[in-house]
């Protein structure tokens, strides 16, 4: 008989996480009751190459135009009269990022997933879960799983009454607001602006539209946003040319961690697990090192005829990737408040990013990290 997952939650991470694992010898059901909604995720998500490849295999090569890919980048920031470009990347023949809308992702994932015999979709609340049994009841009885993957979201009532809410937490003050631009520029590279108000990126999904992410202060006054938008973009791009952008959204950021992400046979993904400043793009990457490890552990314990029910599988996950993951954490929200406006370190700022570019070492360093994550 199969051993049996069950996965909650039908966001990106719950998604990837259900259409990867399926392709191993097991049953999965995935508790998604807005499964037929349209997805309404006006993000993007930015993929290192070795993700990307890493995601193309199980989506399969006909998809990838689906992905925008892009060869260089540019780092910017904001000087008293003028956005100086302190730092370029770039590596020969060689895509650095892949940027999809996360709609198109997400509607690639459940076109997958319905025609998967491994997946099994539960559109129906949970009433509760037993930690101890590993049992779901649902409004209609209630199913023994051999392990439980909550990837349900930050701020999830499940998830902080089985595994608490015990947080490393630093609140940074800001919104990223996001909105889809219209452009008439010849070519465009995905692009970082640190200004005084927040880092903005600039990162195409197609030849004449690129999706705009800023992170501003939460107490931000956002009646000209649209104005100020304009202003900036014409600023860094160009004045005489036209843009036009879609409605904008807007979503909270923090660095949030919680202490635990496991219990008994119960593992949280995601978001519910872990939050990070959009800042370098990580979030996703994150989350697909994760869905790679985890993949890699259930099929080496599959291999050997092992049980996945109280196994070491979740101790060897959370040893190999929670290091990682909060490191980047740490590190990109330092990288956001080093680049904060401030009269007293400004100075300073502007004197190591001076000459910064010349440093291939550290560019590399960069291009690795951002690529395959720290510990490859």
């Amino acid at each position: 008989m199969k051993q049996k997952i069950c996965i909650v939650g039908d966001g990106l991470t719950g998604l990837t996480a259900a259409f990867i694992l399926s392709k191993l010898n097991i049953k999965i059901d995935l508790v998604a009751p807005s499964f037929q909604k349209k997805p309404k995720d006006k993000r993007t998500t930015a993929l290192s190459r070795s993700n990307y490849d890493f995601l193309i295999k199980f989506l399969g090569n006909e998809n990838a135009k689906l992905f925008w890919p892009s060869n260089k980048i540019n780092l910017y920031h904001e000087t008293s009269d003028e956005n100086k470009n302190f730092m370029s990347f770039q590596e020969e023949g060689k895509n650095l990022m892949y940027v999809i809308e996360n709609n198109k992702l997400k509607y690639l994932f459940k076109k997958k997933i319905k025609k998967s015999k491994n997946i099994k979709i539960f559109k129906t609340k949970i009433k509760n879960i037993d930690p101890n049994s590993s049992t779901i009841s649902f409004e209609k009885g209630k199913i023994t799983y051999d392990s439980i993957f909550l990837c349900m979201g930050k701020g999830s009532n499940i998830i902080d009454n089985l595994i608490g809410k015990r947080y490393v937490h630093n609140n940074t003050k800001q919104i990223a607001i996001t909105t889809t631009v219209k452009h008439n520029l010849q070519s465009l590279n995905p692009s970082q602006y640190f200004f005084k108000e927040g880092p903005l990126a600039i990162l195409p999904i197609s030849k004449n539209y690129f999706s705009l992410v800023w992170s501003i202060n939460k107490n931000f006054n956002l009646k000209n946003i649209n104005n100020l938008i304009i202003k900036k973009l014409k600023m860094v791009l160009g004045s005489q040319k036209v843009f036009s952008f879609s409605a904008i959204d807007f979503f909270p950021i923090s660095l949030k961690f919680n202490v635990s992400c496991t219990k008994n046979n119960i593992l949280v993904l995601g978001e519910g697990s872990y939050s990070i400043h959009p800042i370098a793009g990580q979030g996703y990457n994150l989350i697909l090192r994760d869905i790679k490890t985890l993949n890699k552990e259930i099929k080496k314990f599959l291999s050997i005829g092992m049980q996945l029910k109280d196994s070491q599988i979740f101790n060897n996950f959370v040893s190999i990737r929670k290091p990682e993951n909060f490191l980047f954490g740490v590190g990109i929200d330092f990288i956001n408040k080093f680049f904060t406006d401030n009269k007293i370190t400004t100075p300073v700022k502007n004197l190591i990013l001076r000459d910064i570019n010349k440093f291939k070492f550290l560019k590399n360093l960069s291009l690795n990290l951002s690529n395959k994550g720290i510990f490859y």
